[in-house]
Parts: C-alpha cells; sequence; structure tokens
C-alpha cells in the first residue's frame, strides 16, 4: 500500500465531526487526469502523485493503529482497490472500523467492508460510479462557483439512502458560506458541514 500519511485527530467534516479517528491517506488521485475541476481548490495537492510517500505492507499498517475509527482518504484511496480490500478485511479483524472518503468515479470493489462510505462528487459532472448505488452512507458536496442546490437535489434523487453534508469550499469567502447556509436552510433535512479541524488548527 503506497501510503502519504499516518494521523490521529478528530474528523474535521460531515456528519462524523468531531469523532477521534486514524486517518490514512494513500498516494494517488484520478483528479487531474479526469479533469475535475475540484483541482483547483484541493488542499492536499501533494497526494495527487501515486509515486508519494512511501510502500508499507497492509499487515503492518493494520497492526500499528490504535483509534477505534480509521479514516482511509487520499488523493483517491480505491485506485489502490485490492490493499483496500485486504486492509478492510484486517482491521475488522482487529475490531477497527474503517471510513471511507472516495470522490466517486473509481468503482467501489466487491467484498470491501466500509462502516461509512463518504462520497463527494466533483465538478463538472458530480458523476458517481453505479457500483455506489445503495452503497453511500454520505454525500459530502462542496459549494464553489459550479454547485448549486439542483445538483444536490439530483444526487440525494439518486442516492435517497445518503445524508447530504453540504461544505463551503475553503478559499471560496463570505460568498460560498452564505450560499452553503442558504442551501440548507433551504433544505432542512440537509446538514452545513465545516472544517473543524481546520478551525481548530487540526491535521
Amino acid at each position: 500500500m503506497r501510503v502519504l500519511e499516518v494521523f490521529d485527530s478528530l474528523q474535521g467534516e460531515g456528519l462524523w465531526a468531531g469523532a477521534p479517528m486514524t486517518f490514512v491517506r494513500l498516494a494517488g488521485c484520478n483528479a487531474p487526469l479526469e479533469g475535475l475541476a475540484c483541482v483547483r481548490w484541493c488542499d492536499t495537492p501533494q497526494s495527487w502523485d501515486p509515486e508519494s510517500g512511501r510502500e508499507v505492507e497492509v499487515e503492518e499498517l493494520a497492526g500499528q493503529l490504535g483509534m477505534p475509527r480509521v479514516c482511509l482518504t487520499g488523493g483517491e484511496p480505491l485506485l489502490q482497490a485490492e490493499e483496500s480490500v485486504l486492509f478492510s478485511r484486517l482491521l475488522a479483524k482487529h475490531g477497527i472500523a474503517l471510513h471511507l472518503e472516495t470522490n466517486g468515479t473509481v468503482a467501489l470493489p466487491a467484498g470491501v467492508s466500509f462502516a461509512w462510505v463518504t462520497v463527494s462528487p466533483k465538478p463538472p459532472s458530480y458523476a458517481v460510479d453505479s457500483s455506489f448505488r445503495a452503497r453511500i452512507d454520505e454525500l459530502k458536496l462542496i459549494v464553489d462557483g459550479e454547485f448549486d442546490a439542483e445538483i444536490g437535489e439530483r444526487l440525494e434523487r439518486e442516492f435517497p439512502q445518503a445524508a447530504i453534508s453540504i461544505q463551503p469550499e475553503d478559499g471560496g469567502g463570505e460568498d460560498t458560506v452564505h450560499s452553503a447556509v442558504d442551501m440548507v436552510l433551504s433544505h432542512p433535512h440537509w446538514r452545513l458541514s465545516l472544517q473543524l479541524h481546520k478551525l481548530l488548527g487540526l491535521p
């Protein structure tokens, strides 16, 4: 498994905000090659290079984690699909719940066991692979210059079981904050997500 970093912190985004987790950030991202517009505001561009970080045996990594919940993130973690399946099975044996954060463009592999799946579809198409149907727990939707409520409503119809978290893009200023708040107020079953870890100065 090609790992960029491993660290303990609080989950800063979405419905699990405030929960202690170990974050495992994998190297490699398909956003630049797929033409996803999130590259304009991505806060971890160092994760794009699939050769960055270091190679770690999955068994070794699984045996070193101490938190009851682990968040597998990136980059795009499902680019390392086989390793992710093995990692999920090993963590299950240790009684550790594995959360996934993905952009949803790479197929969810068969045989993987995630306790929580967060998909953050990216502009311009906000496409999500069909393998995620009925498997998404949360849609994390970033409010930037392209996102509007109609996109959120479409995704909600496609994935009715998913909770909707609306998050203003960090560099968008007051306009994105006001837009996000207005969307949540007009859709009371949606939730506002703030980047708690950044507000607290955490990794």
